[in-house]
């Protein structure tokens, strides 16, 4: 089929809702299969991993439930291990939280302000953890450092995916009925989609970098 007429168009613009649709429904499966907690990290892991196969290769030839099943099981130690991490920094966060009633009002305001910044900081370093997470061979720890570096080395276009993602939850606010096919595939796509913009920005400068280094 010819993809640059209307009806290629149409049939390719099919063929992507009818996929995001099965795999939202396949991170659902896992994560339930997981138990919601342990299972919701290494399927979000596989899940960004297919729509990083999607929109950094184009390729949709591969086999999405094999693909899906195999990262489900080999990252599954691993996923849970980053979940961990980030579920215990929202709840240190979110305890403290809590204790702001308790404080005098110029402590109160000093302590907002910090809870503040540190909740942004938490919400930056999760948005492109995952994205980091599929697309760089890191150690453990690096990849939390390289999802909060990237994340506030580029701050518009962190926005724009924030800003982005609200306007997708207002979306499924007054459409409820597409949560279960679109809901965590369309956030994948919308995040990795910026990510990648991101990750090439970051390889053009140590391209650069590197080049100029290699002059001198």
């Amino acid at each position: 089929m010819n993809f640059g007429t209307l009806e290629g168009k149409f049939y390719r613009f099919c063929e992507w809702i009818t996929k995001l649709a099965y795999i939202n429904v396949l991170w659902i499966l896992f994560t339930l299969i997981g138990v919601l907690f342990l299972g919701f990290f290494p399927a979000t892991v596989a899940l960004f991993t297919i729509v990083r196969k999607w929109l950094l290769f184009h390729d949709h030839t591969f086999p999405i439930f094999k693909t899906f099943f195999k990262v489900y099981k080999q990252e599954f130690f691993k996923a849970n291990a980053l979940g961990l991490i980030f579920t215990t920094i929202f709840i240190v966060l979110y305890m403290d939280m809590l204790y702001l009633s308790n404080l005098s009002a110029n402590i109160h305001t000093l302590f907002f302000i910090a809870l503040s910044i540190s909740f942004i900081l938490y919400t930056v370093t999760l948005l492109y953890i995952f994205p980091v997470y599929v697309h760089y061979n890191l150690k453990f720890f690096q990849y939390l450092k390289y999802a909060f570096l990237i994340g506030m080395a580029n701050p518009l276009i962190t926005s724009m995916m924030v800003i982005t993602i609200g306007l997708l939850c207002v979306v499924f606010f007054y459409l409820p009925g597409i949560i279960p096919f679109f809901s965590m595939s369309l956030f994948a796509l919308l995040v990795m989609t910026g990510a990648l913009h991101v990750f090439k920005k970051v390889e053009r400068k140590q391209e650069k970098w590197g080049s100029s280094n290699s002059e001198t």
